[in-house]
């Protein structure tokens, strides 16, 4: 079921999926440590299967699971989250997370970057009768705590969290989940979560891109950055030359491609909501990147 929902609903849906029993080679012991942060859901006690979605309990009843994930994207989020610098070391297994938060709501928020890997692909002919496993939890960075953080309204923070990927993943098959999640119980037993980017690792990390190189020569400036109606690229140095610059949204996707005119580019912002984006630009084996704030 979670396999469909995240086909049906691409980028907006990032799963995390929990094997709970000790006793089945997919467990993961900081999955079972997430799973009792939440208040025991029937009748005070834990059972599976069973849907956290944005940390509110949705039950057991998977054939409704698609109907409630289609309602709560619909709701308005007032946190975005971006990769900025996201790094990984094939050669050493180990990278690092950097997470920018920006607050756009009226509250202060008090939460933790919540951590996940998850692997794809996995074989294991289990009691249900599935034989692949994709979104399995293989780890929580630094723990199922997560880290603390404090965001006051309009403020940026931005987040770097080290982490490793055992020699037994496959790293083509390996996604980073990050979220910004309330650790504290609410009155409706549910842990919030605000906001959350996802992708795979080596596509967030840019190891697939290893051709690109930066050139020292190659510059951009943006401004005005904050904007509130747009913005000017301009590009200086000789591999400034058929350039594209792509606009990313907090969760990854493509806002906008930049039409380059010489060495300048403008860019209207076209209803475009606030928050942080960023701009990556290519000219021919050269590439740059940056964040573009939009504020209202």
């Amino acid at each position: 079921m979670l396999d469909q929902i995240a086909q049906d609903f691409g980028s907006t849906v990032a799963p995390v999926e929990w094997h709970v029993g000790s006793g089945y080679p997919l467990y993961n012991a900081e999955a079972h440590a997430k799973w009792y942060k939440y208040p025991p859901p029937y009748s005070g006690s834990y059972a599976t299967p069973w849907l956290w979605m944005d940390g509110k309990s949705r039950g057991y009843n998977y054939n409704e699971w698609a109907t409630l994930v289609a309602g709560q994207i619909r709701l308005p989020a007032a946190v975005s989250l971006f990769h900025v610098g996201t790094s990984y070391d094939p050669g050493m297994r180990t990278g690092e997370v950097r997470v920018e938060c920006y607050n756009s709501g009226a509250d202060t928020l008090n939460a933790a970057l919540q951590i996940a890997i998850t692997e794809d692909s996995l074989k294991y002919n289990a009691p249900n009768g599935d034989t692949i496993h994709n979104h399995t939890c293989r780890d929580y960075v630094p723990d199922p705590n997560g880290t603390p953080i404090t965001l006051a309204p309009g403020e940026t923070d931005t987040v770097i969290v080290p982490y490793a990927v055992d020699a037994s993943w496959v790293e083509s098959n390996l996604n980073l989940i990050v979220y910004l999640q309330n650790m504290t119980v609410q009155s409706d037993s549910s842990m919030p979560c605000y906001q959350g980017v996802s992708g795979g690792l080596l596509q967030l990390t840019g190891v697939k891109e290893s051709e690109l190189s930066a050139v020292r020569d190659l510059r951009v400036s943006v401004g005005p950055n904050p904007c509130r109606t747009g913005c000017a690229f301009e590009l200086s140095g000789a591999a400034a030359h058929d350039a594209r610059i792509a606009i990313y949204s907090p969760d990854g996707r493509l806002v906008s491609n930049v039409k380059m005119s010489g060495n300048r580019a403008s860019w209207h912002r076209n209803g475009v909501s606030r928050g942080i984006y960023m701009y990556r630009l290519v000219s021919g084996t050269a590439f740059a990147q940056g964040k573009l704030v939009v504020v209202d």
